[in-house]
């Protein structure tokens, strides 16, 4: 657990961002021992907040029995990504629920890879590009239903896997990262943070890289119904800044057997019948989640703010809240941070506010320029003049 203004924050990590019905149970349980206040992270896994100093030994209980806990020496590095349709999407063109959980018993099955930081990350993307942005560490790209394409830090390689194949090559990449890491002396927590570490580790496993990873179409996965490729539905609903209040998984478990996670903190609930779908999308606004595409919370951000982190010098939630009242449909992705460190902020973020360094200014990124603002007020005026 980490230590927060608000208490002890737990995170939960969710390979492929899978979360059934007797863990989201779980989840309700364990953030019931703090605050009740439960997180969607940015890499579609779980924080709970609030927490005493003494709740570890309950939380570890309540996750293992769960399944949410299987190896307490990887829990920092079952970083897993995962499209969150899982070949359903209409571009996907391979199921990957397998492989997904072949990578995460396979992480946790080598104590080696226990070495990884927390920040290493895996993905495996069912050729929908869904779970390719942020960029991870090592993807596994479906190019057929048994063909996998690998990536390292969001370099193509020339690597083309069979099935068989794929989870291996993944687990490999890791090993070689840390292998030269220590070759070179290095401490970098990331094979992007390495000089050439892409080419070094691909050539570690006997094959090279051949430029940056193209993304085609439109790689955010949106709130509302997609028609599924098998002709069912998925509905994707999304939580405003990220925040659950923990008394509402239990009603998530009653509504569906299982829910995805994702990356744009996103809840998706897969395999839905055209009958089913008008009932499940009102249960889920009923609970305060957001199916609307052109929301005004899709694509906004915010770091924990005031009250929930010390460094806290500006109330970015509430300003964040008021700004999702205005922002136009299909805006740029948009963070708010509350100090200078910038928690949560990905790198070549086109709209960005953070208050500067020293002084009680306040620097507003608007298509990649800045400004300066004095106030918030006066930041939310610049970018609604925008």
């Amino acid at each position: 657990m980490h230590r927060a203004q608000d208490g002890w924050l737990a995170r939960v990590r969710v390979p492929g961002g899978r979360l059934d019905a007797c863990q989201l149970r779980a989840l309700a349980r364990a953030a019931a021992l703090g605050s009740g206040l439960v997180e969607v992270t940015s890499r579609a896994n779980v924080q709970l907040r609030g927490l005493p100093a003494d709740a570890g030994a309950r939380l570890h209980g309540i996750l293992g029995d769960a399944g949410l806990l299987p190896s307490v020496a990887h829990d920092r590095v079952r970083n897993v990504l995962a499209s969150p349709l899982a070949g359903r999407h209409p571009r996907a063109c391979a199921a990957i629920d397998d492989l997904v959980a072949a990578l995460d018993r396979g992480l946790c099955a080598d104590p080696t890879l226990a070495e990884l930081s927390g920040r290493f990350l895996f993905a495996v993307d069912d050729g929908s590009a869904l779970a390719l942005e942020p960029p991870a560490d090592v993807a596994l790209i479906a190019r057929g239903e048994d063909s996998f394409a690998l990536a390292l830090a969001g370099e193509e390689t020339t690597a083309v896997l069979r099935r068989y194949e794929a989870v291996d090559a993944a687990l490999a990449a890791a090993r070689a990262f840390l292998c030269e890491r220590r070759r070179r002396g290095e401490e970098a927590w990331r094979i992007g943070e390495l000089p050439a570490g892409a080419a070094s580790v691909a050539l570690a496993l006997g094959s090279a890289v051949v430029g940056p990873l193209g993304i085609c179409g439109d790689e955010r996965h949106k709130p509302g119904v997609l028609a599924q490729r098998d002709g069912g539905f998925a509905l994707t609903a999304l939580a405003p800044l990220g925040r659950l209040d923990g008394e509402d998984l239990p009603a998530l478990a009653r509504l569906a057997p299982e829910i995805r996670l994702g990356v744009g903190r996103t809840l998706t609930v897969l395999d839905v019948s055209p009958r089913e779908a008008p009932r499940l999308a009102g249960a889920l606004a009923a609970l305060g989640l957001e199916l609307r595409a052109d929301s005004g919370w899709t694509g906004l951000s915010a770091c924990a703010g005031l009250g929930r982190c010390p460094r806290a010098r500006l109330d970015v939630r509430t300003a964040a809240a008021r700004r999702a009242r205005r922002r136009r449909p299909r805006a740029p992705a948009e963070h708010w941070a509350a100090c200078e460190r910038r928690c949560g902020e990905r790198a070549g973020q086109e709209v960005a506010i953070a208050p500067l360094p020293a002084g009680e200014r306040i620097a507003v990124r608007i298509a990649g320029r800045e400004h300066e603002a004095a106030t918030l007020e006066a930041a939310l005026a610049m970018l609604e003049a925008d």
